[in-house]
């Protein structure tokens, strides 16, 4: 017998939403091991005690931005209408279903209210609960960065007044290396003489044979073990990732005392000033070199035997370099002293074909002992083990991020506004992998091998080429979001 469905609606119901949400769903399980009560100590202060209205509550306020990022959604508005709507939502925020949900705009006025401050105190206050729980060691990290487009066209870009402190002219260097990315005949926007009225703080980013945009720049340190956000960190899309590291090491050992004993990287981190900073601090690093062909030419600075204890060069000839000069950033030039060049048999070998008049000179910088000890650990079994490992696990979380929590583009406007987006991504991602624990994150990964074969073939990816290490970049980035998007 065909049914026919009872269309006349109960005048009353009774509904309890408790009974309506799965055991197994995500919020419910951020709910039964996380307590955000201690939001409430953190924005006591920023409310008066005995006038005004009551407020909406602080922790409802969170609770609904979590969700906005646990599930990607682009607006508050798109926020308020899904908490509306739909029971889970409903449920983990403590709304009964007469109960009216806040306006979009208040969303706006609570967010600038708590400010970048109180979501820092936020992040660090859970963090501190994950390390408590065993969830966060600490002792191995791995770090980032990748390019976050910003809310702003770059249509929007004007010319920089007469009294801005950051106008100036371009270099001539700057114009030169202009030319030989986007051509002489492309319009000539730069930093330095433009700037985004929609978004001032949004910096203009060319990449190779990409389109220019104005972005944000999202630096990432990951615990090598539960691949749980330490630290995220905000920089304009201009500023290089580099001198940020050491920065950012030293903050995560003060601020949530973890004893980092090893740190991770690709080679845009490869720098000496890096490597020395992070042994300062007696770090062991495996980044390799940002440019493994630096000083190959037809004759090496390696080929050239340093005698550090008379503070001179000898050549493959046994000729001697001597210091000539030493430069403003404390960069020592050696050079033989004797006119042996003019008369030495290698000398085509030895000397560019357009200087083989000329003695040969080599460069010595202050971080040279750190390079040349870097150059001869990177060709070792466990200095690729660790890229391998720094090329899925983090390029994954960027990729996870991308896809399916908002990091792709930026919500909001200003420097502090996108560090609060970053601060709510970070807890998205650190609050699933805190509830699915070590099995979740292994049937995760199970799952990531089984669907996608790239990530696998991510051991078969050109890491050493010719004895040189190849970073991924973006390529490897792009290649995970697809699989990324089934992950839970």
């Amino acid at each position: 017998m065909q049914g026919q469905q009872d269309s006349q609606r109960a005048l009353f119901d009774t509904i309890d939403l408790e009974l309506m949400i799965p055991r197994d769903h995500l919020l419910r399980r951020i709910d039964s091991k996380i307590d955000f009560g201690f939001i409430y100590d953190i924005t006591e202060r920023l409310y008066c005690s005995d006038n005004g209205r009551p407020s909406i509550d602080p922790v409802l306020f969170f609770r609904m931005q979590l969700i906005s990022y646990l599930y990607g959604m682009k607006s508050d508005r798109e926020l308020c209408r899904e908490v509306h709507l739909n029971l889970a939502y409903r449920w983990f925020c403590r709304l009964k279903l007469t109960d009216p949900v806040p306006d979009h705009s208040s969303m706006t006025r609570i967010r600038d209210r708590f400010g970048e401050a109180a979501f820092s105190e936020i992040f660090e206050r859970l963090i501190r609960g994950w390390i408590k729980a065993g969830h966060i060691r600490g002792k191995r990290i791995i770090v980032d960065a990748s390019l976050v487009e910003a809310n702003a066209s770059i249509d929007s870009l004007q010319e920089r007044e007469d009294g801005d402190p950051d106008a100036r002219e371009l270099r001539g260097y700057e114009h030169r290396y202009h030319d030989f990315r986007e051509g002489k005949r492309t319009r000539k926007l730069a930093n330095q003489t433009h700037v985004s009225k929609t978004d001032p703080q949004a910096a203009l980013v060319s990449r190779k044979n990409g389109p220019r945009k104005l972005c944000y720049k999202a630096h990432f340190a990951i615990d090598a073990g539960s691949r749980m956000v330490t630290d995220c960190h905000a920089t304009t899309g201009s500023r290089h990732e580099c001198p940020i590291l050491p920065e950012r090491v030293a903050f995560i050992r003060e601020r949530l005392g973890l004893m980092i004993q090893e740190v991770i990287a690709d080679r845009g981190y490869g720098r000496g000033p890096t490597y020395s900073d992070l042994r300062a601090q007696g770090i062991r690093h495996y980044i390799p070199l940002h440019d493994p062909s630096t000083g190959h030419g037809k004759f090496t600075p390696s080929e050239f035997k340093y005698d550090r204890r008379n503070d001179r060069y000898q050549c493959p000839e046994g000729h001697h370099l001597y210091p000539y000069e030493r430069l403003d950033n404390g960069i020592k030039r050696y050079r033989i002293i004797g006119g042996h060049c003019k008369n030495c048999p290698i000398k085509h070998k030895c000397l560019p074909d357009t200087a083989q008049d000329r003695a040969r000179f080599v460069y010595r910088g202050l971080h040279q002992d750190e390079i040349e000890a870097v150059r001869r650990r990177q060709h070792t079994k466990t200095f690729a083990r660790r890229l391998i490992e720094r090329k899925w696990k983090i390029e994954g979380i960027f990729g996870e991020a991308k896809v399916n929590h908002a990091l792709r583009r930026a919500r909001y406007r200003g420097l502090l506004k996108v560090q609060i987006q970053f601060f709510m991504i970070a807890i998205a991602l650190n609050c699933k992998r805190a509830v699915l624990g070590r099995l979740g994150y292994l049937l995760r990964l199970l799952m990531l091998l089984t669907l996608d074969r790239k990530v696998l073939a991510l051991r078969k990816t050109i890491f050493w080429r010719n004895g040189r290490s190849c970073g991924a970049g973006n390529a490897t980035e792009k290649s995970l979001e697809k699989a990324l998007t089934f992950a839970i």
